[in-house]
Formats: C-alpha cells, structure tokens, sequence
C-alpha cells in the first residue's frame, strides 16, 4: 500500500528530522506532566477509537507508593540510590507482575502491579546487560543478555536455573520460546539461532548469513531472507517467525519451517514505510505491530503487509512515545487496568511500549471497542485511508513554524543534514555499546561528543560511556582469559577430562571477575565433577 499524497510522502521523514534535531538540541524534557484529565484515543476524534493510553509507569510512585517526604528524608537521610527506570527495553508481564529490562541499571526490574511493590529479579546478581526478556507459560522467565554472550534462564522463584548459548559464543539481542525451542536473534551471525530450550542445544538457523563484506549502505537493496543488523522477533499463533532488521528497515516473515516468506515494509519516508523498526509482536488476528525507534510511532500491518493504523507519535505527553524500543502484547492482565479506560469500553488486550527517554518509560494502552462517536478506520482487512491518516498528521507536518520544535526553524540545510548523521551515529554506537562491540561503541561516542551537537547532560552520559569502556577495556584481557578458560574447561568437562576441567574451574572460580550467578552455576558444576572422580576412585579400588 502506497499513499500518494505529497503531504504524506514527506511527514515521516520530516518527524524523523525533528527528532533527531530534538534529540541534540536538548528538547527531551524529562518533567513529570500532570494526570491525564481527558482520555487519549488513537486514531483521534472524530474517528472512531481502537486505542486508549491507560497508565504509564517510570517508578514506584506509579504504583501508588508515595514519596518521602522532606521530614522523612531529613530524619533518614536521602535513600542510596533512587529505585526506578532508566534505559528500558524488554518487557514481560506475568500474572500480575511487570518485568523490565534496563539496559541503564543493567537489571530486571519487578514491578507488582496487585501489591504495588517495585524490585528486582537480579537485585544481588546484576547482569552484564539485560535487553529483552520472555516468560512462557510456566513462569520460566529467559533474559537475553549480548554483552555475556547467554541467554539466562530463572524459574518460577526466580532463582537461576540455566545458561543457553555459552557455547555458541552468540550475542542474543531477543528471545521466545514455543514449545520446546528457544528462538534467539543474534547479532554476530545476523540470523534467529535456534536452540533446544533445555540443553540449549543448536536446532537450526533462520535466515541467510550476510555474504557481502563492509558495511551495508542503508538504501541498499539487501537480499531476500537476510539480515544486515537483526534486532527483535515474534512468533504468531501458527509459529510463523518474525524479524526486524534495523539497518534494511522491513520485518522479514518465514514460516514454521524457517523458510522465508516475504518481508514487510521497507527504507523510506512514506507513511507505510520504516526507518529504524525494533520490538515487534502479532496479536491473535494475526496483525502485526511494531515499533518505530526514529519517527517515534508504532505501526499496525495486516498479513497483506497493509499499514491499518498508527499511533504515538513523538513527545512526553500522555500516549506519545520518546524514544520507543519494545512493544509487547497480553490478553492476561486486562482487569488490573480496566480502571483507567473510559466507561463502557470493552478492552481486549493491552499494549505495552517501552520509552528509553522522557518521564513515561512504559506506556500501557488498550486495544478495543470505545464509546465514541465517528467512523471507523484501520478495521481489520481494510487499510488505513488517506483522509484519516492525513488529518492525523497535519498538525505535525504543516507549514507554519509551530510544529517544528524550539531550535529547528534555525537550523539551515547542512546543520541538519550534519544533525542527522550524528544522530544515526549515535544510534549506532549505542548498539555497538548495547551488543558489546566496545571499541566501535567508543571511536563512535568520541565523535559524537566531538561534534559538539549535543546538550551536556547528554555529553555528560556519553562521558561515562567511555569511561566505562576504558574499565571494561583495561580489565579485557584478564576477563578475556577467564572466559577462553571457562569455556576449555567446559569443553574438558563434556570430554570426560574432569581433572582438568576442575582445575581450570576453580582458577575461574578465584578469578574474583564473574558474577555471583554464574559462580553459582560452576558451583554446581564442581559438584557433578567431585561426585564423579570420588565414583571413580571408589570403582578402582573394587
């Protein structure tokens, strides 16, 4: 589907614009704006709704736990660290609770939305870094985490039951699991690994590995069925497989088997197209959803690869989106925010989206039928008219001066355009960051700063960036060996060589550089090994 009017043609490209253009010129306020007094539709009146913002959550005084007063705070001192949400990615939310992976903090966070609590699923076993995160049925919560290299398993009682990957030397980016396969994206070999969620045990791969060699141009026409810089997936009901791909800008879709099937969306400034996709899911009808990181929206497709609606758009207002990451879809938890929709709205399921910056981190809304007069658009099967998309968007794309954000109108031709190139470079050194590419990570932060195009809180963050690779960078090599011993020893231990194995285990054990998880996992290991040559010396002394 392509919409033809030049009015449209340009409005993602130039909302993408602004953003990056607020996005360095310090325009991402962070202030906490006032309840919500009038219900926020998607689309707007007079169109009928099939969306209300409900609720958005950025810390514990969003659950109703009330701040510490200035009495409290003078008499018990100031709390060491302030509890809430910093960078969030993933999302999962499970019988009541809500968990967040923070890429800021570098944890998982719990939120309780029946008794209202805010904690940690690795309170004392912080992760290397935590992205995306997935629970299935039985409340086994997976965390993909590329900097470690694994995919991370805990049980019900959150108690670490699992490492997936470690072999494999992968860089998991998302993870879910149907039935008896764990389906991860990796970012080293751009393709979906997919293991034996128990033993995590290679099945198979999806998607074709990247032939060519340097770096894809954006407006390249990337071959069917593969990858140039892999990011979220989603099953549908069928277990159809889909991928974005943040480089070529489309979702690719195979079916069960892996087989690729076609892809969805491409490059481009038309309201149909993306710019930079991440999170992704399909609902039980099989539309999917996804999540536009650059022109802040997200999308809505039919199986026909049809845009049915947008919504979001960017700001800090109740229902934009700041940044978004994730968007994750459930049917389960629908009665603990019914209280927020309009009376007589019938809620489906609701819709969570993850926020990396602003006041509002995860925003929920409702999908559904609502008590408001107006046609209907973006039905299912029926793609979104023009008329309705238009007059959604021409307060963000007019003429005059207002839309464009404080700073813009002065901005000639090549300070945007060297706004823009910036900005796509931060883009991707925080990926580089986020998928343990340190040094990448580093040379394009320097530049960044360099640049002198961004406010200083944001030179301030990208300071301790660097700074934190330095220390990653200056303890390398000695975490480089413990790993390269770690997994011989691993190796020795699946070859039967358990005296070795111990000794290299307990080197790593001393090493003083793993984290308390998995020092808990060798542990173990250890003890199978002890059992196992105490067995063997009782055998030969028969």
């Amino acid at each position: 589907m392509r919409i033809h009017k030049s009015v449209l043609l340009k409005g993602l490209a130039l909302l993408g614009v602004i953003w990056t253009v607020c996005l360095f010129a310090g325009c991402r306020s962070a202030e906490v704006q006032p309840a919500v007094s009038e219900p926020v539709f998607f689309p707007p009146p007079p169109e009928a709704a099939r969306l209300q913002f409900l609720k958005s959550f950025a810390g514990p005084e969003d659950l109703g736990k009330s701040a510490a007063s200035p009495l409290e705070r003078f008499v018990l001192g100031e709390p060491e660290a302030a509890e809430g949400i910093a960078t969030p990615y993933g999302m999962a939310i499970f019988e009541g609770k809500l968990y967040v992976c923070d890429v800021g903090r570098r944890m998982v966070e719990v939120l309780d939305l029946r008794k209202r609590t805010f904690g940690y699923l690795t309170k004392d076993r912080r992760l290397m870094n935590p992205v995306n995160i997935y629970i299935d049925d039985d409340g086994l919560k997976y965390v993909a985490d590329p900097m470690a290299g694994i995919v991370f398993v805990f049980d019900r009682d959150d108690n670490l039951s699992a490492m997936l990957g470690q072999q494999l030397k992968i860089n998991p980016i998302d993870v879910v699991v149907r039935g008896s396969l764990c389906y991860v994206t990796d970012y080293t070999s751009n393709q979906v690994v997919v293991l034996n969620k128990t033993t995590g045990e290679e099945i198979t791969r999806v998607g074709q590995r990247r032939l060519t060699e340097g770096q894809v141009q954006p407006l390249a026409e990337v071959p069917p069925g593969e990858f140039t810089l892999i990011s979220d997936l989603a099953l549908d009901q069928q277990g159809g497989i889909y991928v974005t791909d943040k480089a070529a800008a489309r979702i690719t879709q195979f079916d069960p088997s892996g087989i690729f099937r076609r892809t969805i969306g491409r490059l481009g400034d038309n309201i149909d197209e993306l710019v930079r996709p991440k999170g992704i899911a399909v609902d039980r009808a099989g539309r999917i959803w996804v999540v536009d990181a650059a022109t802040e929206v997200a999308k809505i497709y039919n199986q026909q690869a049809q845009l049915l609606l947008f919504f979001g758009l960017p700001g800090n207002e109740p229902g934009t989106m700041n940044l978004p990451a994730k968007i994750i879809l459930d049917y389960d938890n629908v009665a603990l925010f019914q209280q927020y929709a309009v009376e007589g709205a019938n809620i489906e399921f609701l819709v969570l989206v993850s926020n990396q910056y602003g006041s509002k981190k995860i925003s929920v809304y409702g999908f559904g039928s609502f008590p408001v007069q107006g046609r209907m658009i973006a039905q299912e099967g029926k793609p979104a008219t023009s008329a309705g998309l238009e007059n959604k968007l021409r307060p963000e794309i007019g003429s005059s001066p207002a839309p464009a954000r404080p700073g813009t109108e002065r901005l000639g031709n090549d300070a945007l355009e060297q706004t823009k190139k910036i900005a796509e470079l931060y883009s991707a050194s925080m990926g580089f960051y986020r998928a343990g590419q340190l040094e990448k990570a580093r040379e394009g932060f320097v530049e960044v700063l360099n640049s002198g195009l961004i406010p200083g809180d944001m030179a301030k963050t990208l300071r301790g960036y660097i700074a934190d690779i330095d220390r990653v960078a200056a303890e390398g090599d000695r975490e480089k060996e413990i790993a390269d011993l770690y997994y011989r020893s691993m190796a020795l231990y699946r070859g039967g060589q358990l005296e070795k194995a111990r000794e290299g285990l307990m080197r790593v054990m001393k090493s003083g550089s793993i984290p308390p998880a998995m020092a808990k996992a060798i542990e173990d290991c250890l003890a199978d090994i002890d059992n196992a040559l105490a067995s063997r010396r009782g055998n030969r002394r028969r």
